[in-house]
């Protein structure tokens, strides 16, 4: 198993999974989508630009690609496996009212520089987020129903992370 998608809404704990993934198996990068489709200030690259890179990344041998579940129709080709996270909503809510404040004035480090957290716009766009939980789930189980022949963890409760990891840990194709 070479290649990973990390996939959930805003707030699930992809970047930090992704990272605990990368420290079981230095030798696979991580690649947030995030990077692919932001420049600075939050902008998009034109979806040309976003499409052409996310299908290069996905040729190469190895990875674990970390971001929502637009990315799924370029990369379940290609994967080996695919964590969903998809916690509780309360869960991702304390998250996201976390995250700007942890990270007020500087750039995460799974974004590209110039994408800093400031508070007010964060929590717009949490707001939104959270409203579509549905959306969500409802988007990444469709995808998933065409995922024949990978493994799929799809995690509901933080304490079933420790397996997932463990398992990646493990899983030499």
């Amino acid at each position: 198993m070479q290649r990973l998608i990390v996939t959930g809404p805003n707030g699930a704990g992809k970047s930090h999974l992704a990272a605990q993934l990368a420290i079981a198996r230095p030798e696979v990068p991580v690649i947030s989508f995030d990077a692919i489709k932001l420049t600075q200030n939050w902008k998009q690259r034109p979806k040309s630009q976003i499409d052409s890179e996310l299908l290069r990344i996905v040729q190469t041998d190895n990875w674990i690609l970390e971001g929502g579940p637009s990315l799924l129709p370029y990369a379940m080709k290609r994967a080996d496996g695919i964590i969903w996270l998809d916690p509780e909503e309360w869960v991702r809510a304390w998250r996201l009212l976390v995250r700007p404040l942890r990270n007020l004035g500087r750039t995460r480090p799974e974004l590209p520089d110039g994408n800093i957290d400031w508070p007010w716009e964060q929590y717009r766009f949490a707001f939104r987020s959270l409203r579509n939980q549905a959306k969500f789930r409802s988007a990444i189980s469709r995808q998933l129903s065409d995922a024949e022949g990978l493994r799929v963890w799809h995690i509901r409760r933080t304490r079933d992370i420790a397996a997932a990891v463990d398992e990646w840990r493990h899983a030499v194709s």
